[in-house]
């Protein structure tokens, strides 16, 4: 999957979300700026979990993984977008400082 589809699917989502106030649009500038650094397969599992609130074990049949595999995708995407989320703040701070 390449930049312009990860692109396509986030600002799907986007369109879904209620109104945002100013942190939560920054917010989802980071999610925006780090949803890519993630497998094509993590970008899809999150978009399947929480934005279509699939199951895990329809996500891991539409991805061809076991509910095993499919868990432990999510977990890790989550913890990089997280990670990622921690160092925009830090580097903020720096910045300001």
């Amino acid at each position: 999957m390449g930049a312009p589809m990860k692109s396509t699917i986030l600002k799907k989502a986007a369109e879904h979300l209620p109104m945002r106030n100013e942190d939560q649009e920054k917010d989802l500038r980071i999610l925006y700026e780090i949803m890519p650094s993630l497998s094509d397969e993590g970008i899809l599992a999150i978009y399947f979990r929480f934005w279509e609130r699939l199951l895990i074990e329809d996500i891991a049949r539409i991805l061809g993984l076991s509910w095993g595999e499919t868990d432990q995708l999510i977990e890790n995407s989550i913890k990089e977008l997280r990670n990622g989320f921690l160092k925009n703040k830090l580097s903020e701070r720096l910045v300001a400082a």
